[in-house]
């Protein structure tokens, strides 16, 4: 009676480790934290270098990128300013207005235009028309001219790296939420793996044992 209840306490206390496995959620909410804990939570500490190494990078391009954009912005709002006697700190819609035309008069004229086909000569609506120009029409405080083809084209330029980082940035952070991605993903099949091959956690077998009329347990742990 004491044996068995000794080898019942064995089976037991072997099952019980035997049975520690990897926790899959565990390891893809470290990997959703940050890339590479979850392969560092199932000791691959390699892959784990190579997923923090790149969210290191990602992070960084990601910061740089920001910070180029707003050196951009600062760039063409300067530009505009001592070049065209464009106000400081207006709206983007109108920073757009002055890339599209090289002057307010020539912007315009275009409304003007634009209003007159509408208004007057298509639906005989003179109210409309003034409500209109009143609206859209550039004001004398907010005039620009860029007076030279070089200085409008350089000042388009200078719109278009800003545009440019914006972009890049939106690539770094896909490839950030990529990063995330397929470290859950490799965390994951790695537990399942690790758990199915008892490779870290270790091998319980049971082998009947005649000649003593009992049951042999082996249990392996590979350190």
């Amino acid at each position: 009676m004491k044996r068995f209840i000794l080898t019942l306490l064995l089976i037991i206390l072997v099952v019980n480790l035997a049975g520690k496995e990897y926790s899959v959620r565990k390891a893809m909410l470290y990997s959703a934290i940050a890339p590479g804990l979850g392969e560092i939570y199932i000791q691959d500490y390699k892959k784990g270098a190579i997923f923090i190494t790149s969210e290191a990078a990602i992070l960084f391009s990601y910061f740089r990128l920001k910070a180029e954009t707003k050196w951009a912005v600062a760039s063409y709002k300067q530009f505009a300013f001592s070049v065209a006697d464009v106000p400081k700190d207006q709206e983007d819609l109108y920073y757009q207005m002055i890339q599209d035309y090289i002057s307010s008069d020539n912007y315009n004229e275009a409304i003007i235009r634009d209003a007159r086909n509408h208004f007057l000569i298509y639906n005989n609506d003179p109210l409309g028309y003034e409500e209109y120009l009143e609206t859209y029409l550039i004001p004398e405080d907010q005039v620009w001219n860029w007076e030279t083809n070089r200085n409008w084209f350089k000042y388009r330029e200078l719109r278009r790296n800003k545009q440019d980082f914006e972009i890049y940035t939106k690539f770094a952070m896909a490839a950030a939420i990529l990063n995330r991605i397929v470290s859950m993903i490799d965390s994951a099949v790695s537990v399942k793996k690790l758990n199915r091959s008892g490779k870290y956690l270790g091998q319980l077998s049971f082998k009947p044992d005649y000649k003593k009329r009992g049951m042999e347990i082996n249990y392996e742990y590979r350190f």
